[in-house]
């Protein structure tokens, strides 16, 4: 079985210029996303109000200056956006600000919006309390998934962790991600659900620093 190639890409930290292009990008890589079907069926209005979601996160993560992109040309291919120790939880008014920005997309699933309030919260309950890097986002564009490009993303935020001898943390709520993200050394440590919902479940993981 032959493999596509992988396109010429660069992987550099994420200019502001180049947001509008990632938060594009991000939208696209989610929108078969079990947890966001769930909250909004409608594919097309999901896809409307994506970008608000991902323009929130994404920007309160380009502050810290972790956040890499693959570009290709002048256009994003994919994204990781990383929060360093002690930048989760978030303070209150990033979180407010974050809020104000990733309300459109929130809203727009009032139906389901509680069992996302109640699902992010036991996610959130456990978070790892002991110094980590916070993999926030990680999204490559599906015109070019499966030829390395996620890979090569994570590179230089495993590289820091590793030298600063610190755990990486993420969460998932794709199954297929678990064993994707297995390669690079990261290990389940729980899969939250809401008894009694239909929700998807998501699971948390992370990865012990590498000599």
């Amino acid at each position: 079985m032959t493999h596509p190639a992988r396109p010429s890409v660069s992987v550099e930290h994420l200019r502001r210029d180049d947001e509008r292009g990632a938060i594009a990008c991000l939208a696209r890589a989610f929108y078969d996303d079990p947890l966001f079907g769930y909250f909004q069926p409608d594919l097309l209005r999901q896809q409307r109000r994506l970008p608000a979601f991902f323009g929130g996160t994404l920007h309160d993560a380009l502050r810290f200056d972790a956040t890499w992109v693959a570009m290709a040309g002048t256009t994003p291919h994919g994204v990781a956006a990383w929060l360093p120790p002690g930048a989760y939880p978030r303070s209150l008014g990033r979180e407010l600000s974050l809020n104000a920005r990733s309300a459109p997309a929130l809203l727009s699933s009032r139906r389901r919006l509680g069992d996302a309030v109640r699902l992010l919260g036991a996610v959130d309950a456990r978070h790892p309390k002991e110094p980590h890097w916070y993999l926030a986002l990680l999204g490559v564009d599906p015109s070019v998934q499966g030829r390395g490009i996620g890979t090569l993303l994570l590179e230089p935020g495993l590289a820091r962790c590793d030298e600063e001898g610190l755990p990486a943390y993420l969460e998932t709520q794709k199954p297929e991600n678990v064993s994707w993200y297995a390669r690079v050394g990261f290990a389940v440590v729980e899969e939250v659900r809401l008894p009694g919902h239909r929700c998807p479940p998501m699971w948390t993981l992370l990865r012990e620093p590498r000599p």
